[in-house]
Formats: structure tokens, C-alpha cells, sequence
């Protein structure tokens, strides 16, 4: 099942497929010039005050819990990254948590799958919070995200990057969330039809060939 009956919201009627291969095509483009120009550089303005926001509220949940704080410091930004679209997702769908949680179920999420020590306990302060529920779908967003950027990677790199890699990646991963952010609340996406619109990205990613830019994105990660 398709992400979205994208005929009824398109303003130029776009087939599917072509929505998503426009998507791609300005997610290419987006990474490839983020930060270069006025407007790359008011977006790199934007995100880092997002990201100082982000780290503030990642640094609280680090002393209320008792946190082991490496791997959350040395990807505070990759982390700060996935507050934006995961907070249109799970609250266009009808919740409302604030920042702290939102951040709280993210840094569970990546936690558990780089196995990281603290992630039983997360999972318990989770269960405690009646969150447990949402964390599925945050890991499942992030676990895409790695889905789709390790295309975009290798397409551009020829190289193979992990959860990990792309998290070190600002240049990489910020520009890529502000597009899937977009699409989330422009085109109604929600928990039950994410997955979805990741397999369609992906598929119309593994097709893209505008090779300027891909080169561009080469020297820009390399």
C-alpha cells in the first residue's frame, strides 16, 4: 500500500512516482548545497540554534537518568536531526508530547539499536511514562532513515555508512530530515504509512542519476 493517494493533494497531479522521484531530486540537492548560499546558509543558521535547543533538553534527560553520556554527546547533533519529523509524526497523529519525551524516546530508540548499556533502563523510564508504544515507530523511522541515506551514500560515495556514520554526518543527515520533515506534514503522512514512503524514497533514490550533483555531494562527504 502507497504512503499516500498522492492525486488528491498534488497541485499538478503528479503520479506517484514522480512525486517521490522530485522528492529525491530535491533531497539530492538540499544536501548538496547545504550551508554553499544565503539560503543553505539561514537553513545551517536554523538548524543550529534547533541543535543547541536539542542538546539543552538531551543534556537534562543525561542528568535526570543518570546516563551514561558518551555516545550521546558525540552525536547530540545527528540525535537533535530526528526531533523535527519525528515530532510532526507522532503528534499530527493525535499525541501530544512535548520535546522532553520526543527527545527521550529518540535517544531509546538509537540506543537500542547500537546497544548501548543504558537502554534497558530508557526502555523502563519509557514503560513508566506510558511511551513504550510510540518507541516501535521511532525505531522504525530512524532504522529507514539509515535505509535511505545508505543509498544516498553509496550512490554518491560508492561506500557502504551505518547508523553510526550517518549520525556524525550533519551535512549528510540534517538537510535529508528537513525534506522527510516537509513531506510528513505537507502530504499527511503518518505512523501507518511511513514505511511506505521510505520503500517508495528508496526505490526512486536507487534511480536518480543527475550526476552533477552527485558529484557535488562526493566532494562535499569525502
Amino acid at each position: 500500500m502507497y504512503f499516500i493517494n498522492i492525486y488528491y493533494y498534488m497541485k499538478n497531479l503528479l503520479t506517484e512516482k514522480q512525486y517521490l522521484e522530485l522528492t529525491i531530486s530535491e533531497l539530492y540537492n538540499e544536501i548538496a548545497s547545504y550551508g554553499d548560499n544565503e539560503i543553505g546558509a539561514k537553513t545551517l543558521m536554523e538548524s543550529i540554534l534547533k541543535e543547541e535547543k536539542g542538546k539543552s533538553i538531551i543534556e537534562d534527560i543525561v542528568e535526570d537518568l543518570k546516563l551514561a553520556p558518551k555516545f550521546i554527546f558525540t552525536f547530540g547533533t545527528g540525535i537533535t536531526a530526528f526531533y523535527e519529523p519525528l515530532e510532526k509524526l507522532l503528534n499530527g497523529g493525535g499525541l501530544q508530547l512535548d520535546d522532553y519525551n520526543i527527545y527521550l524516546l529518540i535517544i531509546t530508540a538509537i540506543a537500542g539499536i547500537l546497544n548501548e548499556t543504558d537502554y534497558s533502563k530508557l526502555v523502563e523510564v519509557l514503560r513508566e511514562k506510558g511511551l513504550l508504544p510510540m518507541l516501535g515507530t521511532v525505531k522504525e523511522f530512524i532504522l529507514n532513515t539509515e535505509k535511505l541515506l545508505k543509498e544516498v551514500v553509496k550512490k554518491s560515495l560508492g561506500a557502504t555508512y551505518g547508523l553510526l556514520d550517518i549520525l556524525g554526518f550533519t551535512s549528510l543527515l540534517v538537510p535529508s530530515m528537513t525534506i522527510i520533515s516537509n513531506v510528513i506534514l505537507d502530504y499527511g503522512v503518518t505512523m501507518s504509512s511511513m514505511t511506505s514512503l521510505f520503500n517508495g524514497l528508496i526505490l526512486a533514490t536507487i534511480s536518480y542519476g543527475a550526476k552533477s550533483v552527485i558529484k557535488k555531494i562526493k566532494n562535499k562527504l569525502s
